[in-house]
């Protein structure tokens, strides 16, 4: 039995009005948003579970924040708490020197003592919840996700006392080695995703036009920071998943400040090289296959990728149909490559030190794919997969989308 404060909201929602706005998003789909609503507020079953777990959620988040940058024990070189810092998840003390340093690389095996560095998993809450609580005001109309969602941006990014200074210049540090590394731009890719939650505050009178424009403002400058500064640069100019990423999150900060000529440039420029770059003609990703957990990097660099091609549709550029010189899209046939391993991962023949195979992932790209290029059978295998992980994932896709 539905609790009765969820009975009575979708009572609430069969009685709204019939004209309901089409939402103007980063990577969701602003349609497809629309429709769940639809399919919300006539009744569907599914629908309203999904969307019921959807507010549980939400609910959970109102208990948890707000984070801050500056809360964190550990201060970064330059002496402000201001300054997001973090430190490489595979660098362990050097055995061979007497104070550990410098700090030697153990691709797959990921050092706990990066948890002391607060920012990262503070930052990740935050991206995730902002996004939770941007959906549910959105299908609920309830003011409390706003607010809270308000509360959350403001700390983080806007009260002067508390915001993060835009940039990156400390992420993924290494203990002898640098201060800060290109790859600490991997540890932002939620920016996408919750500025989706962002624009789905639209409307609400806690996120008022103000709050927007100073957020822009923000966003905008840390965009200057990813296109002109060395870190920047490196990322750009990475060949594997963090290329793909730094792609990803430029483009969609473009969006959101309005830059869509610089998000089509990105897009038709440098995405379309990467594809032909880094998949080969049989789906593979040779840079991916070479890390030592070869089935995550492969399944987190593809998703990046259909991240991308989700995003282009708002500068008309199609990436799902570019094709290999077989004539056969880079998107699918890097998603055919994996299909196999998904099924059964004794038939992965790579390397995959951590033997968790991030079928979650997978089931995203699935569920994606059925949709975008009409096939049933990417559905088909998306419900093979089992588990609670699974049910949660597709309550999510559903309203969002990914699962029609």
């Amino acid at each position: 039995m539905k609790p009765l404060k969820y009975t009575f909201f979708f009572l609430f929602l069969f009685v709204q009005c019939s004209t309901v706005r089409i939402p103007q998003t980063v990577s969701f789909d602003g349609q497809a948003l629309n429709r769940s609503f639809r399919r919300i507020q006539s009744g569907d079953a599914g629908y309203t579970e999904a969307c019921r777990q959807l507010l549980l959620d939400a609910d959970k988040c109102l208990t948890e924040g707000p984070y801050t940058v500056t809360s964190k024990p550990k201060m970064p070189p330059s002496g402000d708490k201001h300054d997001y810092i973090s430190m490489g998840p595979y660098w362990w003390p050097n055995p061979d020197t007497p104070d550990g340093l410098p700090y030697i690389r153990k691709d797959g095996f990921r050092n706990p003592e990066r948890n002391l560095y607060e920012d990262r998993s503070n930052l990740g809450k935050l991206m995730s919840a902002v996004e939770t609580l941007g959906l549910a005001y959105y299908f609920s109309k309830n003011e409390k996700y706003a607010e809270h969602a308000a509360l959350l941006l403001k700390v983080w990014f806007l009260d002067k006392e508390t915001l993060m200074n835009p940039h990156l210049n400390y992420g993924q540090s290494v203990p002898g080695i640098t201060d800060g590394r290109a790859e600490g731009l991997i540890e932002t890719t939620g920016f996408i995703a919750m500025l989706d939650g962002v624009r789905l505050l639209e409307g609400s009178k806690s996120w008022t036009h103000q709050d927007n424009e100073a957020l822009k403002k923000w966003f905008a400058d840390f965009f200057d920071w990813m296109q002109t500064s060395k870190i920047g640069a490196d990322e750009r100019n990475a060949k594997n998943n963090h290329g793909t990423w730094y792609d990803a999150q430029s483009v969609a900060m473009a969006l959101y400040i309005g830059k869509t000529g610089e998000a089509k440039q990105i897009v038709s420029g440098q995405t379309v090289a990467r594809l032909r770059s880094q998949i080969m003609p049989d789906g593979s990703q040779p840079r991916e296959l070479a890390r030592a957990d070869s089935w995550n990097y492969s399944n987190m660099n593809l998703r990046g990728f259909f991240t991308v091609a989700t995003l282009a549709r708002h500068v008309d550029v199609n990436l799902w149909t570019v094709t290999n010189d077989d004539g056969k899209p880079y998107l699918q046939t890097a998603l055919d490559f994996l299909i196999p391993a998904f099924e059964d991962s004794t038939l992965w023949k790579y390397s995959q030190v951590s033997n968790r195979f991030d079928r979650g992932t997978m089931l995203n790209l699935l569920q994606r794919a059925s949709v975008v290029y009409d096939n049933p059978d990417y559905a088909l295998q998306a419900k093979k997969y089992q588990s609670s992980e699974k049910k949660d994932a597709e309550n999510r896709n559903m309203l969002i989308g990914y699962g029609e």
